[in-house]
Parts: C-alpha cells; structure tokens; sequence
C-alpha cells in the first residue's frame, strides 16, 4: 500500500507545514495501519478482536436507541 501526501513549505511556515502534514497522515490512517502490521497476529486473535469490536458497536446502537426512546 503506497501513499503519497505531499505537503508544499512556503518560506519558513515549517511547523504549520508538519502540522498540516500529521492531519493528512491520521486522516489516512496510515499509523493505525503501520501498527497493525508491525507483528503477527493469530487468526483467532484476528476473529477475537473482530467479533469484540462488533459487540461495542451493536452496544453503541442499543444505547443510542434506548436514549432516542427514553421519552416515549
């Protein structure tokens, strides 16, 4: 996977440049992506981790719905 983000300097604005440089990257989601492959993973892990991430997210909606319907 390659990306190119480039980021032009005008004069000596190096520090806003770094910065709009960062927001790019997390923006791309480049470092999750760098940590994510940085060791082997077990497939079990894999699905362990999969299956716990889609338990937060069906609980997110539960509590989204039971807020939206607090009142009825």
């Amino acid at each position: 996977m390659a990306i190119n983000a480039v980021v032009k300097v005008d004069g000596e604005n190096v520090d806003q440049a770094l910065k709009l440089l960062k927001k790019k990257v997390e923006r791309e989601g480049l470092v999750r992506e760098i940590k994510k492959h940085a060791y082997y993973e077990k497939p079990t892990e894999v699905k362990r981790r999969k299956i716990l991430k889609a338990k937060r997210k069906q609980q997110k909606l539960v509590r989204k719905l039971q807020e939206k319907y607090k009142y009825l």
